[in-house]
């Protein structure tokens, strides 16, 4: 089932779009028209701990401890790439169009063209290198971990980008049965404190970091290391509890890895 905006969800949209154009904190548009949000400066509470939930079930077990991290201003966009401002990288750069062998027919991109009726759905089946290339393009790059869990959650240390309770009618999960993803920006209700829209469920989204125990968790994995890149964000096939919250890591995945829950979304310093 793919799911089409009502008028009021559209209108919804609309507004917050104009009101977040109209903020000092958007940057310049690039080469996609893709609309950026400053994320100041200064420090942001990263990771859980036992006030989360339960270590192992609730929260994973390398997303602990919860630990302060300073960093530099940046903006980030505020919405997932889509198929539209893919496919002008794709005709631009001569790029490789999205492909997956089980890719389902109506969602096959023909001739270096988006499926019909999803072009403002976010690109899927991307790898690392396209994901690196697409922001490269755009004279960007892709977040680090760092970046996009501040950009997420904000300052406070909350486990969902709107706050600290779950609600299923501001991202799309698993739960929400819609089966595919949405066009993008089509929650506006689960923006995050700078908003920044689906960072819960929706689709994932490449980092540009290496999986890496945090400072102070004595873990022990063979995945650590630079072998799998991490993606954040849940996505629309997978539970909200606990893949969806802020703060999971989804590691298991290399860098040439394509699949139709992870996508793109880009990040670029402040001038």
């Amino acid at each position: 089932m793919l799911f089409r905006p009502t008028f009021l969800g559209v209108l919804a949209g609309l507004l917050l779009t104009l009101t977040f154009s109209a903020c000092s904190r958007t940057a310049d548009a690039g080469k996609d028209d893709s609309e950026m949000v400053k994320i100041p400066a200064g420090p942001f509470i990263m990771g859980s701990d036992e006030q989360d939930g339960k270590i192992g079930i609730d929260v994973g077990v390398d997303e602990v401890p919860r630990h302060r991290v300073n960093l530099p201003d940046f903006y980030i966009d505020r919405l997932e790439v889509t198929n539209r401002q893919y496919e002008m990288f794709v005709k631009a750069a001569g790029h490789r169009v999205p492909s997956e062998p089980r890719f389902p027919s109506y969602f096959q991109w023909k001739d270096g063209h988006a499926p019909e009726g999803q072009e403002n759905y976010p690109v899927s089946y991307v790898d690392f290198s396209d994901a690196s290339s697409y922001c490269l393009w755009r004279g960007k790059r892709l977040p680090t971990e760092e970046e996009w869990e501040k950009a997420a959650r904000g300052t406070d240390g909350r486990k969902w980008p709107w706050g600290n309770h779950f609600d299923p009618k501001k991202c799309n999960t698993d739960d929400s049965r819609l089966q595919w993803t949405l066009p993008v920006g089509s929650l506006p209700g689960g923006a995050s404190p700078y908003g920044i829209m689906d960072m819960c469920g929706n689709l994932s989204e490449w980092t540009s970091s290496w999986y890496e125990p945090y400072p102070g968790n004595s873990l022990k994995r063979d995945a650590f290391g630079k072998q799998f890149k991490v993606v954040r964000g849940g996505a629309w096939s997978l539970p909200a509890h606990p893949f969806n919250r802020v703060t999971h890591r989804s590691y298991a995945v290399k860098p040439d890895k394509r699949h139709r829950s992870i996508g793109i979304r880009c990040v670029r310093g402040a001038q």
